[in-house]
């Protein structure tokens, strides 16, 4: 690179007298031929560099043949670190081991958790509702205690007193009007008919037979009525018929007669009059 330098300098040093003088356009070929040999030299210049900065050919060819890397040291390295690595798979295997088996064992207490919550749910369901059923029971108990406890008529006759104006335990008085119809006669043979065996069909249907509280028109409470007896109208309105007397297995009533509720009996009413036709006692409950 130096000699190349050099090489320009002197170049530049001739060609300055050169331009001093006047030049003349004539001489154009003799230029070129000076910028072209210049451009040799420079080039020749380039490549003795080259070949002066490249090794010989003679160095490379010194060098033994065929000769082998030297491998027991790679080879000393390699095996400790697959030893190493075989640990480390080894390792990773065993804490994935240990996780999955502390999923499983956690997924198996979280089970457990949630069966022993499904029991204890069921336990106090039943244990509510034995507790519902213990009080329904003794609210029946206490209902028939009640019915039984109360006073029967013990009247020397089998006509209660006759009343104008509603009292406890008497009946009106019968109408003054003439009935406008024959009466239309009643036996009450048909509890002899299986069809009408509504004892054997509460058995099944108990929960039909279950009508719940009753409103008395007087507040009196319960008193037994018999056949033949006339009730007050306010026994027999409307709000107390049973409208179906097959869904519990009774006859039906001639017209002009209605099955009511009276209590827990059911009475078979002349609604002209307000007698009392026929009647089972505690019939619901």
């Amino acid at each position: 690179m130096r000699k190349l330098v050099i090489s320009l300098l002197l170049a530049s040093a001739a060609a300055t007298p050169a331009l001093a003088a006047p030049r003349d356009f004539t001489d154009r070929s003799a230029d070129r031929a000076e910028r072209q040999q210049a451009r040799d030299d420079a080039r020749a210049e380039r490549s003795n560099d080259r070949s002066s900065n490249r090794p010989d050919r003679a160095d490379r060819t010194d060098r033994p043949a065929n000769v082998q890397p030297d491998t027991s040291d790679r080879s000393n390295r390699v095996q400790p670190a697959n030893q190493s690595n075989a640990g480390n798979v080894d390792n990773a295997r065993a804490n994935i081991d240990a996780a999955r088996a502390g999923r499983d064992a956690a997924r198996a207490g979280r089970d457990a958790a949630r069966t022993d919550r499904v029991d204890q749910r069921q336990q106090i369901i039943d244990t509510r509702q034995q507790i519902v059923d213990q009080r329904q029971q003794q609210i029946r108990d206490n209902r028939d205690l009640r019915q039984q406890s109360r006073p029967v008529p013990s009247g020397h006759t089998r006509v209660p007193v006759v009343s104008d104006t509603p009292r406890q335990g008497t009946q009106p008085p019968p109408p003054a009007a003439v009935r406008p119809t024959t009466a239309p006669t009643w036996s009450t043979s048909w509890r002899h008919n299986s069809k009408y065996d509504w004892s054997n069909y509460r058995r099944k249907h108990r929960s039909w037979f279950h009508l719940g509280f009753y409103y008395d028109p007087f507040g009196w409470g319960y008193y037994p009525y018999q056949i033949g007896w006339r009730m007050w109208p306010s026994y027999y309105s409307s709000r107390y018929w049973i409208n179906d007397p097959w869904q519990y297995r009774l006859p039906y009533a001639p017209p002009g007669y209605v099955w009511i509720r009276y209590w827990n009996d059911a009475l078979l009413i002349d609604t002209w009059s307000g007698q009392v036709v026929d009647m089972i006692p505690n019939f619901f409950w």
